[in-house]
């Protein structure tokens, strides 16, 4: 049953249209030099879900926690062609990022980190990003996603979930070597707000800041 569900949550994923928006252009995939050959890609946990799919197939470093909903998403990430290592900021993290540091070596030179994982607080920006940036020597990349038809969960992330279909937008924010977990945050504020990056439409914003659930009208 577990394979079964884990198939069909798969299979949603694969319908997502992914556009990629960088620098001010958009296209179906990232513009040339926007994502560094090695970096830390940083994202909120609440949009795991569409990264999952729009990164899939680059052989990225992710570290997921050791709990049994961190089970799911590693068996997807596997099936996404991630290279996963397990490990949470409350235990065992260290060995993990360690061993991501060291397969960022070794694999495709690139990590994705959950900024606000596993258990948050929403939002609020952990130190294990700061960590292996400084370790590998790596800028990182803000990440900010938005969907046309999508919905909220009711959960302390109040994770996004693109609906059958939908298009999703992928924002990539410039590289830079961030000095602190604040200045992490503030990146990503920026990308959000569109300092950092080309501002969607209001009525096509699902993703950025919308704390509810929401489908769009047809």
């Amino acid at each position: 049953m577990r394979s079964l569900i884990l198939g069909l949550g798969c299979l949603w994923l694969r319908t997502w249209r992914v556009r990629w928006i960088s620098g001010g252009c958009e296209g179906a995939q990232p513009r040339d030099g926007s994502i560094p050959a090695r970096a830390v890609l940083l994202l909120w946990h609440e949009h795991l879900p569409a990264c999952i799919r729009a990164f899939s197939g680059r052989g990225i470093e992710v570290l997921i926690s050791r709990s049994p909903d961190g089970g799911w998403a590693a068996d997807a990430c596997a099936r996404f062609g991630y290279r996963v290592h397990r490990g949470s900021s409350s235990r065992g993290s260290m060995g993990g990022l360690r061993e991501i540091a060291l397969g960022m070596q070794s694999g495709s030179g690139l990590a994705g980190m959950v900024l606000d994982g596993p258990r948050g607080p929403r939002r609020q920006p952990k130190e294990g990003s700061l960590w292996l940036a400084r370790r590998a020597h790596v800028p990182v990349v803000p990440v900010r996603i938005e969907a046309l038809w999508a919905i909220r969960l009711k959960s302390w992330d109040r994770c996004l979930i693109p609906l059958p279909f939908a298009k999703v937008t992928v924002y990539l924010g410039k590289p830079f070597h961030p000095e602190s977990p604040a200045e992490i945050g503030a990146a990503m504020r920026a990308l959000e707000t569109g300092t950092n990056g080309p501002e969607a439409p209001e009525s096509a914003r699902v993703g950025a800041s919308e704390p509810q659930a929401t489908v769009p009208a047809r």
